[in-house]
């Protein structure tokens, strides 16, 4: 009989977890800098760190999801070049991100120029296609699907696992018929991946972030590039940038 009532309560908590569908992920943000330093500047690898890696946190459920930073804004190393020490700094701007997938809006906080922006605006359909791959992340069957990102000139493979139904995922990757557990943009240049998983009921944990000036998606690209511009960049999809200190 107390073998049966192990069995039952055992079978009682699978179905629980099966039916919960929100919760947290934590991901690993790992950036490999030395993709982004170009042939013309190869004696720079010598003096930069390969990878950066960070943490990142997404809250989800079937219908909101809230993704944010989690570890330290700034984070020192020490390299040495030509027998001299060199102490990098690395910042990262403020990333705070919500969607409502019902509604089909997203409000973004983000740190740009010494200013916060908060961007409103609504959600646009990725076009995502479909591969056959599969494999196992976090202990979750993962599909495979690709995107091309004409603005930012990003290729990126998602995995996304049907078993949590959210359309979540990490950065600005959402969209497939299950969450994502895992990006990788431009071969390897940056990769994001769940390093944990926590199927629980949230209470006030998912809400869109206020503060800072607020602008449209097309107004706050406009700002980038002008800055970008300005500064003599290419580019300007942000992400971790360095200060090099003697």
């Amino acid at each position: 009989m107390k073998k049966l009532l192990l069995f039952i309560s055992v079978i009682i908590g699978h179905l629980a977890m099966a039916q919960t569908q929100e919760g947290i992920i934590d991901y690993e943000f790992k950036v490999n800098l030395h993709k982004g330093i170009s042939k013309d500047q190869e004696s720079m690898k010598s003096m930069v760190p390969e990878f950066r890696s960070s943490k990142n946190r997404l809250y989800f459920t079937p219908v909101e999801s809230f993704y944010t930073n989690i570890d330290e804004e700034t984070e020192e190393a020490n390299s040495s070049f030509g027998g001299n020490n060199v102490q990098f700094k690395f910042t990262r701007p403020q990333m705070d991100m919500y969607r409502n997938f019902e509604a089909s809006k997203f409000v973004t906080i983000t740190d740009f120029a010494g200013k916060k922006f908060r961007i409103e605006d609504s959600l646009k359909t990725l076009s995502w296609k479909f591969a056959d791959e599969t494999k196992k992340i976090a202990g979750y069957d993962c599909k495979k699907a690709t995107l091309y990102n004409e603005e930012l000139k990003q290729d990126i493979v998602a995995w996304y696992t049907e078993a949590l139904i959210s359309p979540a995922g990490p950065q600005n990757f959402w969209g497939l018929p299950g969450l994502i557990l895992e990006a990788n943009i431009n071969d390897g240049s940056t990769i994001i991946t769940t390093k944990k998983i926590e199927l629980k009921k949230l209470t006030n944990e998912i809400k869109a972030p206020s503060g800072g000036k607020k602008v449209t998606a097309q107004e706050f690209k406009k700002i980038r590039d002008d800055y970008m511009k300005e500064m003599g960049v290419q580019g300007g999809s942000g992400g971790t940038r360095f200060i090099i200190r003697n």
